[in-house]
């Protein structure tokens, strides 16, 4: 459902900072906003004649926020067009994007945890933010998204899968996962591997899992072993 113009970790430049859309028209849902994205949206012509802009924020690290700026300037100044802007903690996006020179006439921001848009070309769908387990220094959130009838999780940066969202796949009340995956497994590590994501998903069930955020100690062929996949890179 959702395509991905970057699959990789802060440390991963090769696959690019992991975010994904949904493009209808002149409609773009974007999922997060770091240091590489803004390039390849340009690279992929996918701002051009833009008439709605939504941007979900799962967390404030910069391979999620990096060119955030760039990309409300960009849609402010040459499309014409205030992006809104989707995450819970108003406070800190606003303090945020003030101290790099956005001000809050560029924008529109929504705060809530649970959302509902109807947009004239992308439809009705809505976002449930859940807090996940990352880092103890800023708030981090996956959310479940209903588009067109159907119901996806996207866990954003997290060490874990929460039992209730788990709960929910395996009830088929999601119909497909996309999940902070990486190779490295130690005590305390701020992201899901995979010897810890196959003991919390069992077999039956794994087809449903897209692994992304991928470090450079982990194969596609690796991930596919196990029964999961592997999100695509858009070109």
């Amino acid at each position: 459902m959702f395509n991905f113009i970057g699959s990789g970790s802060a440390f991963n430049t090769k696959n690019g900072n992991t975010s994904a859309f949904v493009k209808s028209d002149n409609s773009l849902l974007l999922i997060d906003c770091g240091g590489t994205v803004f390039h390849r949206l340009q690279e992929l012509s996918l701002l051009e004649g833009l008439e709605n802009l939504y941007i979900i924020i799962t967390h404030t690290h910069p391979d999620h926020v990096g060119s955030l700026g760039e990309v409300i300037f960009y849609s402010y100044y040459i499309l014409k067009r205030r992006p809104t802007i989707f995450f819970p903690k108003k406070e800190l996006i606003e303090g945020f994007l003030t101290s790099i020179g956005v001000s809050a006439e560029m924008y529109k921001l929504n705060s809530f945890e649970r959302i509902e848009v109807n947009d004239t070309k992308l439809g009705e769908f809505s976002i449930e933010f859940l807090p996940v387990s990352h880092v103890d220094t800023i708030p981090a959130y996956g959310f479940i998204m209903r588009l067109n009838e159907k119901s996806f999780y996207y866990s954003g940066d997290a060490n874990n899968i929460s039992v209730s969202v788990v709960n929910r796949i395996m009830s088929g009340e999601i119909d497909r996962v996309y999940q902070d995956t990486c190779g490295l497994d130690y005590q305390g590590n701020n992201h899901l591997s995979l010897k810890k994501l196959c003991s919390i998903v069992q077999p039956e069930f794994r087809n449903k899992i897209y692994c992304m955020h991928l470090d450079k100690h982990i194969t596609n062929e690796e991930i596919r072993d196990k029964g999961f996949n592997v999100v695509e890179i858009y070109k």
